[in-house]
């Protein structure tokens, strides 16, 4: 986690749990309270004001969420005054309910009101509220949710969103339903940080989004972007995550030749190898279709670093779809792959 301040009059304990979405978002966090003299802190028991920004894609995820939270009630009680909030996914997945299974809790902010931050720890100091709940989603990205606050920058890579939500509805997911509907920020906008960032000494920047290559901001392709970003002085590699099989574009597939900054890696979740579950799934792409994107990718960049997500034990999912998937993997033999166990979680199918 990145330090901020070193002489502010308040100290803050973050921890972030889940994607690169959330460290970005942590980052925005820290960024807001710096300009409201709130310095970092690595240990709990020092802090004036607790956050836990966190991920419900997963129940473990949010069931560790609950155990961390479990262990600050006594800090609570021995330091009233201390602020303890909750942000991210589970706090918009559960809103209210939240307070109900943590009444010590002060602050509930989904990931749509963080540049409420300096309001919101307002209204609990001023004591309005014995709970502030803060879940409302809007469908368009103001800037001043992005533009509020200088960024805490460390070394030479950084993490740029330019986009939120999520149009897909895949089975098993349930990110459109905390994160909501895909709203991309102004080109513009997106290119003014990253020269800030330049300017700040950052190299290498990664532009992220739930499904970051299905961007669309006034028209310009997520293709497009990349190419502006890649000309910005100062910038030397360019980077995103996280991609959807159907968005792979022949505008980007061939961007990899034509950008030296681009970096040839893609992370490409397939989720998994059998037809039959990606149908239930939802995923809108075949095995076949899936195999063919990857196999053109490697076939005209040799050196091109391909990396993915799967899902084993989805509802459904027989023997024979497993081996479909492990056929997949045998055939493709990724750089890097993340597995995981069907986890149901609320309001998917």
């Amino acid at each position: 986690m990145l330090n901020i301040i070193e002489n502010g009059r308040k100290r803050v304990f973050l921890e972030t749990f889940g994607c690169q979405m959330n460290d970005s978002d942590s980052e925005r966090i820290l960024g807001l309270l710096s300009s409201i003299d709130y310095s970092r802190t690595d240990a709990p028991a020092d802090a004036d004001l607790i956050i836990l920004n966190t991920c419900s894609v997963r129940d473990k995820a949010e069931q560790k969420v609950y155990s961390t939270l479990g262990r600050f009630k006594a800090l609570k009680d021995e330091n009233p005054g201390l602020i303890i909030a909750v942000s991210g996914c589970v706090a918009q997945q559960q809103g209210k309910a939240l307070l109900k299974r943590a009444p010590y809790l002060d602050l509930v902010f989904g990931p749509h009101n963080i540049h409420r931050l300096k309001e919101l720890i307002g209204e609990v100091g001023a004591g309005r509220k014995a709970g502030v709940v803060a879940t409302a989603q809007t469908e368009t990205i103001e800037e001043d949710e992005y533009g509020q606050a200088q960024r805490p920058v460390d070394g030479v890579k950084a993490f740029v969103s330019i986009m939120r939500g999520c149009n897909n509805f895949c089975a098993y997911c349930i990110v459109p339903y905390t994160r909501g509907r895909e709203v991309s920020r102004r080109s513009a906008d997106i290119l003014e940080e990253v020269k800030g960032l330049a300017g700040a000494g950052v190299a290498e920047v990664t532009l992220i989004g739930q499904n970051v290559n299905s961007y669309d901001g006034e028209g310009i392709s997520f293709a497009a972007l990349l190419e502006m970003v890649a000309g910005i002085d100062g910038i030397k590699r360019v980077r995103f995550i996280t991609s959807h099989p159907k968005d792979i574009s022949p505008e980007l597939i061939g961007l990899f030749a034509a950008e030296p900054k681009l970096c040839r890696h893609i992370h490409l979740p397939v989720q998994s190898g059998s037809n039959a579950v990606l149908r239930l799934m939802g995923r809108v792409y075949t095995r076949e279709q899936y195999l063919e994107k990857v196999e053109l990718l490697q076939g005209l960049y040799p050196d091109m670093s391909l990396t993915s997500d799967v899902i084993v034990g989805f509802p459904g999912e027989s023997e024979e779809d497993f081996i479909q998937t492990m056929s997949l993997i045998e055939r493709v033999r990724f750089d890097n792959l993340f597995s995981f166990m069907y986890s149901p979680r609320p309001n998917t199918r």
